[in-house]
């Protein structure tokens, strides 16, 4: 749950753990080397889809256990064409395992899965500001646009956002925005965008710089925000989750602001438990 002046925005809701909601069906998933895109792979696998895992460098990745079962295609997001290309092939039944089945004997190859799922979790990897109008908001679009062709025919993009930028002042703010934006205007697919409000990597981080020496920083009287993180797993679900029929009315269409089940947690209370922690 998300607290915003005191009042509730969203709760994570039930996980549907293994439930093979996506047998049958494709899911792409850009950014999918990252934090929260190697958790959408694992529950994309887990749900039974062709998990289609689009990554920069396909030898390192394959080392990575996260993306096990998934086929690791890889993709330069920032080309436009080559992007367009690729989601043709995938739409044809291309990087996936063989789809058959065994009828009188026989084995049949049957007609390719469809593209049922779209999730992007990219971001620019230094957020450099010559870097994220190309990853943050170019790829985006390129997958939306390349996901949207008569050939393809997309059922649902998933959109990982940030909660931040509802206050955009950093260039990476403005370019999420600005996807968002083309997002909502388009209708050729559903949506839904998703901004987390922390994870809990970015707690242990802070942890870790803590052990190391470093001082931790406080905003103003260490009072000023607030945040109940998330770990990705539960994000991953929620995202995936958002893609179903039965959540049409609550979160397709829509921003959603995420956070985890517990009580919000300000800058100064997260540094007390961390300082508690090693002392």
């Amino acid at each position: 749950r998300l607290k915003d002046d005191g009042a509730s925005i969203i709760a994570t809701t039930t996980i549907h753990g293994n439930k093979q909601v996506g047998v049958g069906k494709t899911a792409v998933v850009a950014g999918s080397s990252g934090y929260i895109g190697r958790a959408c792979v694992r529950e994309c696998v887990a749900r039974g889809y062709n998990t289609i895992a689009l990554v920069r460098d396909t030898s390192r990745a394959s080392s990575d256990e996260a993306l096990n079962g998934a086929s690791l295609v890889k993709c330069d997001v920032t080309n436009e064409e080559e992007v367009q290309s690729l989601l043709k092939e995938i739409a044809n039944g291309s990087h996936h395992l063989v789809n058959t089945a065994t009828a009188n004997g026989r084995t049949e190859i049957q007609s390719p899965p469809p593209v049922d799922l779209m999730i992007s979790c990219l971001a620019s990897p230094s957020g450099k500001e010559s870097e994220v109008y190309a990853v943050d908001y170019q790829a985006s679009l390129n997958l939306l646009n390349a996901g949207s062709q008569p050939s393809v025919e997309a059922r649902h993009f998933i959109l990982l956002s940030a909660f931040c930028c509802r206050n955009p002042i950093l260039k990476l703010q403005q370019a999420k925005l600005e996807f968002e934006k083309k997002l909502a205007e388009q209708s050729d697919m559903t949506y839904s965008i998703i901004r987390p409000t922390a994870f809990f990597k970015s707690v242990s981080g802070q942890y870790d710089s803590i052990l190391a020496g470093n001082s931790y920083v406080l905003f103003g009287d260490g009072a000023v925000t607030q945040c109940n993180p998330i770990s990705e797993e539960e994000l991953a679900i929620y995202m995936c989750d958002s893609s179903l029929e039965e959540y049409r009315e609550q979160r397709w269409g829509k921003i959603l602001n995420v956070g985890g089940p517990d009580e919000p947690l300000s800058n100064k209370m997260l540094g007390e438990m961390m300082f508690k922690a090693i002392n």
